[in-house]
């Protein structure tokens, strides 16, 4: 055998030995390589393509390594008994306006060295007061005689000046003078105003006149949020007499106003609440988790 022919073979027995060598390696158990010293993972080298597989075991433990998560409140008083079970010196909360909503991130950076992942999260999710919705929706709009004398039936438990016998009586003058002929409004000394009508009867010809009078204003008994305590909100009565007949709105006096005071109100509520367990209330958007491949 030539020498060349000696090392190819050699080298031949070589790459199978080798080979021979590997397999065996694939029946060894894998070694476990703790990452995170809590025995979770195994990180082990796949052979053939000398690839890293990481194996995460949590979910096979009794219980989480850490807390993560969300959970989603809608009454102040319930968020602060939450935060206050869950939270300590990482935990902030975060109150966004525009959102309606608080936002307490559990763990939170704690100091410059003292990081969080800031994936676990309550929130304090504002809802609408369906009656506020109602007022806030016809603000600013013209209804018909009928339409508005029955939306004041309707909401009447929620006005408190006139009181709302007063205003329930104006709405039933304006049904029982639908079919009127309302010729001009003018403003009495006492501020209310005073609509001249003309209707036809329909025993007679002639015409018969009247006059309905109705505040300038009225206060309603409002809560932005649905649960919280109300607070007075003025509304604007609006006219508008043309050819088609009369036409009749209101417009709620600065809204934004009141909403604002109610959400500082509910921030004042909660910091005192957790004031005790020393976690901040913060205005502002809430930060976002942390990413491992940031």
């Amino acid at each position: 055998m030539s020498n060349a022919s000696k090392l190819d073979a050699d080298a031949s027995e070589g790459a199978r030995i080798e080979d021979l060598t590997r397999r065996v390696g694939y029946n060894e158990p894998p070694v476990p390589f703790d990452l995170d010293a809590d025995g979770a993972h195994v990180v082990r080298v796949v052979r053939d393509d000398e690839r890293i597989e990481r194996i995460n075991l949590e979910s096979w433990q009794a219980i989480p390594l850490r807390s993560r998560g969300s959970a989603t409140l809608h009454d102040p008083t319930h968020f602060v008994d939450y935060v206050g079970r869950l939270g300590d010196g990482r935990t902030t909360v975060w109150g966004n306006e525009d959102a309606s909503s608080f936002t307490a991130v559990f763990n939170d950076h704690q100091g410059p060295a003292a990081a969080g992942w800031r994936d676990h999260t309550a929130v304090l999710q504002l809802q609408d007061d369906p009656e506020w919705n109602a007022f806030a929706k016809r603000s600013g709009q013209y209804m018909s005689q009928i339409d508005f004398a029955e939306f004041l039936q309707d909401y009447a438990p929620s006005i408190i000046q006139p009181d709302s016998a007063s205003l329930l009586e104006v709405s039933m003058n304006f049904k029982a003078h639908r079919r009127a002929e309302f010729e001009s409004a003018v403003d009495l000394d006492t501020g209310d105003v005073s609509f001249q009508y003309t209707e036809q009867t329909t025993a007679k010809t002639a015409p018969k006149a009247g006059t309905v009078e109705v505040p300038r204003e009225f206060v309603i008994s409002l809560s932005p949020f649905l649960g919280m305590p109300p607070v007075p909100v003025t509304a604007r009565l609006r006219f508008d007499v043309h050819k088609d007949g009369l036409r009749i709105g209101f417009r709620l006096v600065r809204p934004d106003l009141v909403r604002r005071d109610a959400f500082a109100a509910i921030r004042g509520t909660l910091a005192a609440g957790l004031a005790t367990a020393g976690i901040p209330v913060l205005l502002g958007a809430a930060p976002r988790p942390v990413s491992p491949q940031q």
